[in-house]
């Protein structure tokens, strides 16, 4: 979406095996053309990993950073944020855009907003929750006292957007 809506350049990335880099290549082929592909690298990046060629190369250097579907391993909410927070550029306007379903349940979820993104030197700019036919409500970190529907949850999610902390 980000090469279509024109930006300049883009890297996909995702977690560091062969299967699922050349996945991610032949999607963006078979459903870009070539002018819209030549904008793209895809890379592997293991979140927290910031000393391997990729990261080192590319440190503070996107004003978008998109996280979608990224917030279902709490044990990795640190090491998520931690690349967030390296690849986001020095500029004011500079964002990381998250967006993340209650699939897992928002106790995992709530964490990353409430702990580790002020942990990290991120703040959160804007949050709250849509679901597929566009309502929009709240966020909140917790809904029915933690008794949450599992039904109705999963017709939810969580869209943020964070910068560096002021």
């Amino acid at each position: 979406m980000s090469a279509v809506a024109g930006a300049k350049e883009v890297a996909v990335t995702d977690y560091p095996a062969t299967p699922i880099l050349e996945t991610l290549r032949r999607n963006l082929e078979e459903n870009l053309e070539a002018e819209g592909r030549a904008k793209i690298a895809v890379y592997g990046h293991q979140w927290g990993v910031l000393d391997d060629c990729f990261a080192e190369e590319h440190a503070r250097r996107y004003t978008r950073v998109l996280a979608a579907d990224c917030l279902w391993m709490a044990h990795e909410h640190e090491n998520l944020a931690r690349s967030m927070v390296h690849f986001l550029s020095d500029s004011p306007d500079a964002r990381v855009y998250v967006v993340a379903g209650f699939h897992t349940g928002r106790a995992k979820v709530a964490p990353f907003f409430e702990e580790t993104v002020p942990e990290v030197g991120l703040e959160v700019a804007s949050i709250y929750e849509m679901n597929a036919e566009g309502k929009r409500r709240a966020w909140a970190k917790e809904r029915d006292g933690g008794r949450e529907d599992v039904t109705e949850r999963k017709k939810w999610c969580v869209l943020a957007r964070l910068r560096r902390r002021r």
